[in-house]
């Protein structure tokens, strides 16, 4: 894992865990401001739960605390529902109530909470060189030519761009559990491949569903960082987030013993573990199935679990 992203992940859940305290500072003198009993009851508890903790080693703990602490608890939703508020107003705060914001859950051996590894995604993703701005709102059909058929279905390149981008909509849409969790892209260039598959990226993000996008080439030198290096971390964020995007498959060197095994490694496990892929590629099909072994054909050409889209038409960058 990258220790200064990982950093970062951490100095946010910081941060996060100072304005949630801050909050919950704000909202115990709201409630006390407006009704002085709840003050004096939050009072009495600390008082009591602290002179149980300073006697426990010098004398016999106050019986029955748990007790007295849940009456006082009572008394005081008792009076925030009274007051206007809530009766869970004075509840601790937290952005992930699965690890309080601390990053880790569970008991004895601690695992990285879902929000703490959405986080470090979207601080690598940042570092890539993809565009933010590319998105399903900006997308323009009118820059696709409508003169003539490009497919076997009779459609122009606009229409099967419009069809194209709605279906890609409806799966961003429906992250992270759309009907086919994997999608492959492929045709010549300059067909809108890269576009689309940045606007999944920025709807994605849009609502918060953990996401990264990196190009094959950068996947592979990570993964050649990883192998050298024996620190499986640094694919840890291919390997978990909710949604991965490779662009350019095809471009990327191949090194024996690392391209084609980490490609199908990520692309099997991450199946098998429901998660969302999205790949494009210049490539055709017969291509594919040359530069890459059987095994990873299989599964990214698996229709029950992949939908491929084959982009037709001239490149629209020549117009």
């Amino acid at each position: 894992m990258n220790n200064q992203v990982f950093q970062q992940v951490l100095n946010a859940l910081a941060e996060r865990r100072r304005q949630n305290e801050k909050e919950e500072a704000r909202r115990r003198d709201e409630a006390v401001a407006r009704c002085p009993e709840i003050g004096e009851i939050m009072e009495a508890r600390r008082n009591a739960v602290m002179a149980s903790v300073y006697s426990a080693f010098s004398a016999p703990a106050e019986e029955n605390l748990a007790g007295k602490v849940e009456e006082w608890n009572g008394r005081i939703r008792q009076l925030l529902c009274r007051n206007g508020f809530a009766a869970d107003y004075l509840d601790p705060v937290f952005t992930c109530p699965l690890c309080g914001d601390t990053g880790y859950t569970g008991s004895g051996k601690k695992e990285l909470c879902s929000c703490a590894r959405g986080l470090y995604a979207s601080l690598m993703d940042k570092e890539s060189s993809f565009e933010d701005e590319q998105t399903f709102e900006r997308f323009d059909l009118s820059r696709f030519p409508d003169d003539k058929p490009v497919d076997r279905k009779g459609r122009t390149q606009r229409g099967q761009m419009a069809v194209f981008r709605d279906y890609c909509r409806s799966f961003a849409d429906a992250l992270p559990h759309p009907a086919k969790k994997t999608l492959l892209f492929y045709g010549g260039s300059g067909l809108g491949k890269t576009y689309l598959l940045r606007c999944i990226h920025a709807r994605a993000q849009e609502r918060d569903i953990p996401a990264l996008c990196i190009t094959a080439n950068q996947l592979i030198r990570t993964a050649r960082k990883s192998v050298f290096s024996r620190e499986q971390e640094d694919m840890d964020a291919l390997y978990e987030t909710d949604l991965l995007l490779i662009d350019d498959l095809g471009t990327e060197p191949m090194i024996e013993g690392v391209t084609v095994e980490e490609l199908f490694n990520i692309l099997n496990e991450r199946q098998n573990a429901g998660l969302c892929t999205v790949i494009s590629t210049n490539l055709t099909l017969e291509n594919l199935q040359v530069r890459y072994n059987e095994r990873f054909i299989s599964r990214l050409l698996n229709r029950q679990t992949c939908q491929s889209l084959h982009f037709d038409g001239i490149d629209i960058r020549q117009l």
